[in-house]
């Protein structure tokens, strides 16, 4: 009974913490399928969170199966309050049954997202955005708050306040290892600005926050950097989308030293290349691949994260995914890498609501039995 209990303890927030939906992240593979940019879609230009004109209309048109049309009827909700006031929402919730090594089995329900968005658009330049959400006993959830001064030349905005930095790809799963272990998603959000610039066929940002992991009083004087940049360009009419870039951070810290007696700065860096392609908008090929460096007293720590992700949209609203996720701890040992291979169906079947099945094999060295599989129901305006 004892050897049960002490794996749930850890293994509990654990779980909360791999499968609460990170609303910052949002669905890249829409823009392979068509060759837009974030902004287009998304309110933040970096993507995620609220949905703006383009990615409601987009959602309206193309998120939903033919075959319910009569059932749902006409879509006639509007999320605009008034003319500058927008709101948008995200609801998730999870049944989850995961095998845990040297325990039962995990299974439950889990209510993971429950998220307000608002956004007031001041003048032609300037709009406030916030969000509010539900509280999980026992886990820290995150905000992001900002205020965005954008539609200047060349698409030039800066945004200040609370958010996710922008470095690699902002997949929705935010467990894939790069982003859980390098940006500690999905409580990636901090406090600095961001510059950005985004002409046609180029983006390119620029940001600088307090150090990852500062509390909201820290005293560390340190500051992250992120920068990161992308080309998109399209073949025959857009039926070929091709988008490629690269990133960059450099988070230093303090830390306590191995003796823990004296404060010392520590520095955690990470650099990557990400590509996106898509084909007669029905196929869209993801992949990033990551270098990490930790340095501090301790012996230098380098990581190594590829990931992919090939989805294929089978009819309207019916698509079928598959990922494989790769994670080297420590590329100067052997046998310390983790690989893990998804693959499920995600259906939109009318707009407002989509239902994800998926099943995740987990491969390591020593072979452990925690393989996951979930069901996912999310609604969204």
């Amino acid at each position: 009974m004892k050897k049960k209990l002490t794996a749930l303890t850890i293994v509990l927030p654990l779980l909360f913490i791999f499968f609460y939906a990170d609303y910052s992240h949002s669905y890249p593979r829409f823009g392979a399928y068509t060759g837009n940019k974030c902004m287009d879609c998304h309110v933040n230009p970096t993507g995620g969170l609220m949905r703006n004109k383009g990615g409601t209309y987009y959602a309206k048109k193309n998120l939903k199966m033919k075959m319910f049309k009569e059932i749902a009827g006409k879509t006639k909700f509007s999320p605009e309050i008034t003319k500058n006031i927008t709101l948008g929402g995200d609801v998730r919730v999870a049944q989850v049954d995961n095998e845990v090594d040297g325990s039962n089995n995990f299974n439950s329900f889990l209510a993971m997202q429950g998220d307000i968005y608002f956004n007031a658009e001041l003048n032609k330049i300037l709009s406030v955005f916030a969000t509010t959400g539900i509280y999980i006993p026992g886990v820290q959830t995150e905000y992001e708050v900002y205020g965005l001064i954008s539609n200047l030349p060349a698409n030039t905005y800066m945004k200040i306040g609370r958010f996710a930095p922008n470095y690699g790809m902002r997949i929705v799963e935010h467990r894939a290892y790069q982003r859980q272990l390098i940006l500690n998603t999905p409580y990636d959000a901090n406090t600095g600005f961001e510059l950005g610039v985004s002409p046609d066929w180029f983006n390119a940002s620029v940001g600088l926050y307090n150090p990852m992991n500062a509390s909201f009083l820290s005293q560390d004087p340190h500051k992250m950097f992120t920068g990161s940049m992308d080309f998109t360009f399209g073949v025959e009419n857009w039926d070929y989308t091709f988008n490629f870039g690269g990133s960059f951070l450099n988070n230093p810290f303090n830390t306590r030293d191995t003796t823990s007696t004296s404060i010392i700065t520590a520095l955690k860096q990470a650099y990557g290349a990400f590509g996106k392609i898509g084909i007669m908008e029905r196929v869209a090929l993801l992949g990033e691949l990551d270098f990490e460096e930790s340095k501090s007293d301790r012996p230098l720590r380098r990581s190594l994260y590829w990931f992919g992700e090939l989805d294929f949209i089978i009819i309207q609203g019916l698509e079928l995914r598959g990922q494989y996720e790769y994670y080297d701890r420590n590329r100067d040992l052997e046998g310390d890498d983790l690989k893990r291979i998804s693959t499920g169906l995600g259906i939109f079947p009318f707009y407002g609501f989509e239902t994800e099945l998926m099943v995740r094999f987990v491969l390591e060295e020593p072979d452990q039995s925690n393989n996951e599989w979930q069901w996912n129901f999310h609604f969204y305006f």
